[in-house]
């Protein structure tokens, strides 16, 4: 199944998204629980006197998804396009996450943590790195 079905239907069973990332839950197939549905990081700006908001969503790229003993890691794709992309890691044993996010090839940044909420806010708290492909939008 698509991304873009897997959307779908979780929007039609009535799943709201507040927290980005929410867990990816896949009917029959337990080992995604582990992984987020998706990945946002922003950052804010002024342009032209107007607050605006940069943000970049990376979705999951399930044809990289591997357990390795203990480790289950998939990559995830940035929706805008160009050589960004990261690698999440779970690791069943200890319970922990661990994350390394990638801007045009190169190393941007990691984050490790033992438990969800907590590992996806150091995550993605620094926002977007410079070249990272984006959206902007101005914010209210």
């Amino acid at each position: 199944m698509s991304f873009d079905e897997e959307c779908k239907k979780a929007v039609d069973k009535g799943n709201e998204f507040a927290f980005i990332p929410r867990r990816l839950g896949v009917e029959g197939l337990p080992e995604y629980s582990n992984m987020p549905f998706n990945v946002m990081f922003s950052s804010f700006t002024v342009k032209d006197g107007v607050t605006v908001m940069g943000s970049a969503l990376y979705e999951p790229n399930f044809s990289t998804f591997k357990k390795e003993d203990d480790i289950y890691s998939m990559e995830y794709r940035n929706k805008y396009g160009g050589d960004c992309w990261l690698r999440v890691s779970y690791n069943n044993q200890k319970n922990s996450w661990h994350g390394d996010k990638f801007v045009n090839g190169e190393f941007a940044r990691g984050a490790f943590g033992l438990e969800w909420k907590a590992f996806f806010i150091h995550f993605t708290m620094l926002g977007l790195a410079n070249g990272e492909r984006c959206e902007f939008s101005p914010c209210p």
